[in-house]
């Protein structure tokens, strides 16, 4: 019995760790109250210095859909992406899912529901008209954002370790300038913005050397060095089944590891 009793800082720790669960749910904008509204543009500004409601809400108001993530056990909001679908018709159908504002709580990052959640979205835009082509396009002032693309769509611009893809970039170059207009430059691929915009708050999620022997950290560094002022790095990628069931396993993998973690670590206390 002695050997399976924890002791008031495992039990606290258990305790903790519940507590920062997220649970991810993928809902219509127009269906969001005030209160969550509210909560989503509190937690933009603690991450965003020169966040402004009034470009909050109309960005938000743009969007179809927003992937909210809640803690598990209080329901308090703790993370938010918004996201606009354009269909593209033409001889090659697409249709283009566009990320707004993303902001997860730090105390939560590294968990998965935001991208479990993401691919869900695309998996099923993908299975409702398998021959479409289905597009992400992304804007980046912020590495771990960038990442997010880069580690998993292969057939992705702007990429260090990939030739250029001439029909790609330009799908990027027609959409960035169609949207940004004179604010986007096509020969660095960065947006950068006329009037006062948001940018990562000091200190949330510095750049370190450790970072930067990452390559694609690297190319991020060197293809948007203005990043830390608010500059946007446009991006691009196809998404392709194959990216998917990549992606997919990678996720799996990582909670299986996560989970063989704790597992192991109980049976740690309880051999005791």
């Amino acid at each position: 019995m002695t050997g399976t009793a924890l002791t008031a800082r495992e039990t606290g720790a258990r305790l903790v760790t519940r507590r920062r669960t997220l649970v991810a749910c993928t809902v219509a904008t127009s269906s969001l109250d005030p209160r969550t509204i509210a909560d989503a543009f509190a937690l933009f500004e603690r991450a965003y210095e020169g966040a402004d409601r009034a470009r909050f809400a109309k960005d938000l108001a743009e969007k179809q859909l927003v992937i909210l993530l809640r803690d598990r056990d209080s329901g308090a909001l703790k993370g938010f992406s918004t996201v606009l679908l354009q269909e593209r018709p033409g001889k090659r159908p697409a249709v283009v899912v566009f990320s707004g504002d993303t902001v997860i709580d730090r105390e939560y990052w590294g968990q998965k529901q935001l991208q479990i959640a993401f691919t869900t979205l695309l998996l099923r835009l993908k299975l409702r008209s398998p021959r479409r082509r289905v597009y992400w396009f992304l804007i980046s002032k912020g590495y771990r954002t960038y990442l997010l693309l880069a580690n998993a769509f292969t057939r992705a611009v702007p990429r260090f370790d990939r030739s250029s893809d001439d029909e790609l970039q330009q799908h990027l170059h027609e959409l960035a300038s169609a949207r940004f207009g004179a604010q986007y430059d096509r020969e660095s691929g960065v947006i950068r913005y006329d009037a006062a915009h948001e940018r990562v708050r000091e200190g949330l999620a510095p750049i370190t050397d450790r970072h930067c022997r990452n390559p694609h950290v690297q190319f991020f560094v060197e293809r948007n060095p203005g990043h830390a002022s608010g500059d946007e790095l446009a991006c691009l990628a196809e998404v392709r089944f194959r990216d998917l069931a990549r992606i997919g396993g990678r996720i799996a993998l990582a909670l299986g590891r996560k989970a063989l973690g704790i597992d192991a670590r109980a049976s740690e206390r309880t051999s005791a």
